[in-house]
């Protein structure tokens, strides 16, 4: 996901933009793994959940609450995901590549994780792109920053 030295200088403006730098309506973007969602939301599970998510560790369920439950949760009916200094307790970051982070219990992570989808408009992806990116999000849903941002981005898109 290099630009070449002198890519976005070299070529004329309408040539070397990246696509969505140009458009008129915000663009559908895909989770880019930041995790900022997952740093700054909290997720709450059901039992059911928390059991498969145990199995999945291979460990039991009663052993999950000890290590992964908010103990300050006061419903005995669901379950919320502790967090720690990073967010989530199963939020991993990419040892590669900082920008990026990834779910330590994917396979077997809870609905409202796998229900949640990335978008423009969102505060968590907009920080994202602002932090990991160098790329702002206008108000409308246009992404702006550097010509180098705005392409290592895309770049990444389409790598995706």
């Amino acid at each position: 996901m290099v630009v070449p030295p002198g890519w976005c200088r070299e070529r004329p403006t309408d040539e070397f933009l990246p696509r969505f730098a140009t458009v008129e309506q915000p663009v559908e973007l895909p989770c880019i793994r930041c995790g900022i969602c997952c740093s700054v939301y909290q997720v709450r599970i059901s039992r059911a959940e928390a059991e498969r998510i145990a199995k999945y560790l291979g460990i039991d369920y009663w052993n999950w609450v000890g290590r992964y439950h908010e103990p300050r949760w006061p419903d005995p009916a669901s379950h919320l995901i502790k967090h720690d200094a990073r967010g989530c307790v199963f939020l991993r970051r990419d040892q590669t590549d900082a920008r990026f982070s990834l779910c330590g219990i994917y396979d077997a992570r809870p609905d409202s994780c796998r229900n949640w989808n990335a978008g423009i408009l969102k505060p968590a992806c907009q920080e994202g792109l602002r932090r990991y990116w160098q790329v702002d999000v206008t108000c409308d849903g246009r992404m702006t920053g550097s010509c180098e941002s705005l392409a290592r981005l895309e770049l990444f898109m389409r790598h995706d």
